[in-house]
């Protein structure tokens, strides 16, 4: 009977450690799952992010550009009216040179 019964503790220590190890190896392949779902998470979450950022280096970069372009256009704008000024200034010039000159021929 000793035997019998050595037998079934054998029996049922291996059945034990057999769910043991069914249950350690769920446990261990949940644990990869879980991993990888944060890792998926994390990569989705530094993709966002990455895409975020492009877009507001290109809005800054438009702004930029904007701000360039309006400076430009006033600089232009204020070229303009100073080489203006000075064909008046010109005229005006020429205008007292000519009446200096005709004053001077008819006396």
């Amino acid at each position: 009977m000793s035997g019998l019964r050595t037998t079934i503790k054998i029996a049922k220590a291996i059945n034990k450690l057999s769910k043991d190890s069914a249950r350690h190896a769920e446990r261990r392949r949940k644990e990869i799952d879980r991993q990888q779902a944060r890792s998926a998470k994390e990569h989705e979450r530094a993709l966002r992010e990455q895409v975020r950022a492009a877009k507001e280096y290109e809005r800054r970069n438009l702004a930029i550009k904007k701000r360039n372009a309006a400076d430009e256009k006033l600089a232009f704008k204020e070229a303009l009216n100073d080489a203006k000024l000075e064909y008046e200034f010109r005229c005006e010039e020429r205008a007292t040179l000519r009446k200096q000159y005709i004053d001077e021929v008819l006396k």
